[in-house]
C-alpha cells in the first residue's frame, strides 16, 4: 500500500459514518479497489477504524465550526489535506488552502474542479498548493504559503500525517506555523503517543504496513508524546482528548469499553501565544 493510498481508505472509513463524521461528501471518492481493501484491514488490524477516523473528523468539524464562526470566516491551512472535504461543510466565508505531494494535489484539484461543475459540491475559494514535507525547507514552505493567505485568522490542520513522519520534519513543521500564524490562531494535530506501541492493535497495525508498503514508500511509525506538544515554542495546548473519549460521547453505541484495543489517537488542539 502506497501512503497516497490511505488518504482513498481514510475518506471511505468517514463514508461508512456519516452521522459521525458529519461527511456527507466522502462518498465521492469511494471506489472499487478501495472497497476491496477495507475489509482485509478490518480483519488483519482493527475493526473499529471506520468509526475511529469517523470521530476524529467529527472532533475537527466541530471545533472548526466554532471556530470560523465565532471569527466570521478566515482560513483552513490543510497540511497534509488527503482527500479531506472540511471546506464544504463550512460557508463559503472560509477560505481553504490544501497541501499535500503533488500527485495528490493535482489528482484532488481535478476531482473538485470536475465535481463542483457537476453540481455535486458547492463552491468554495480552494487554494492548492504541491509541498512535499521532508525535501522543502521552512525557508521555502513559508514563502510559497504566506502570499496564499488571503483571510485571516487562520486555523492549521495537521490530521492523519505525523505518523508518516521524522521528528526533525515535525519540528520544521511547528516552525513553519509559528511564523504563518498570529496570537489567538489555532493549530489542530493528531498523533499516536508512545504507549500505544506496547498494545497488540498497534503491531497488528505496522505489520499490515511493512507488510504491504512498496519499497520506494517508506515512513517512520513515528509516535509522540504529550510532553513534545506542551512544549512547542510559541504555543500552548488548549484541548486535548482521544478517539476513546470522543467514542464514549459521539458513538456509545459502538461498545469500545478498552482504549488498548483500538488504534487510539491523540488529539491537541493548539492556541497561538
Amino acid at each position: 500500500m502506497q501512503i497516497h493510498e490511505t488518504a482513498f481508505v481514510v475518506s471511505t472509513y468517514r463514508s461508512h459514518h456519516e452521522d459521525i463524521s458529519k461527511d456527507t461528501y466522502a462518498k465521492l471518492w469511494n471506489n472499487p479497489a478501495t472497497d476491496a481493501i477495507i475489509p482485509d484491514i478490518f480483519e488483519r488490524v482493527s475493526k473499529y477504524e471506520a468509526i475511529l477516523h469517523s470521530l476524529r473528523n467529527r472532533f475537527f468539524y466541530e471545533r472548526m465550526n466554532t471556530f470560523f464562526k465565532k471569527n466570521n470566516g478566515g482560513t483552513l491551512i490543510n497540511f497534509g489535506s488527503g482527500f479531506s472535504m472540511y471546506q464544504f461543510s463550512f460557508g463559503d466565508h472560509v477560505a481553504t488552502i490544501e497541501i499535500d505531494k503533488k500527485d495528490i494535489i493535482d489528482y484532488k484539484k481535478d476531482k473538485i474542479d470536475h465535481w463542483t461543475k457537476e453540481g455535486k459540491l458547492p463552491f468554495r475559494n480552494i487554494t492548492y498548493s504541491a509541498i512535499d514535507f521532508n525535501k522543502n525547507t521552512p525557508t521555502e514552505i513559508i514563502a510559497s504559503l504566506r502570499p496564499l493567505i488571503q483571510k485571516e485568522p487562520t486555523f492549521i490542520l495537521l490530521e492523519g500525517v505525523l505518523f508518516f513522519l521524522d521528528r526533525k520534519t515535525t519540528n520544521t513543521l511547528f516552525e513553519v506555523f509559528k511564523k504563518l500564524q498570529e496570537p489567538g490562531d489555532l493549530v489542530g494535530v493528531v498523533t499516536y503517543l508512545p504507549e500505544v506501541e506496547n498494545t497488540q492493535v498497534y503491531k497488528r497495525l505496522l505489520h499490515y504496513f511493512d507488510s504491504h508498503n512498496d519499497t520506494n514508500d517508506s515512513f517512520m511509525h513515528q509516535t509522540i508524546p504529550e510532553a513534545y506538544f506542551r512544549n512547542i515554542d510559541g504555543y500552548k495546548v488548549i484541548e486535548n482528548t482521544d478517539e476513546f473519549e470522543l467514542s464514549t460521547i459521539y458513538a456509545p453505541e459502538h461498545g469500545i469499553k478498552d482504549k488498548t484495543t483500538i488504534l487510539n489517537e491523540t488529539i491537541f488542539l493548539l492556541e497561538r501565544i
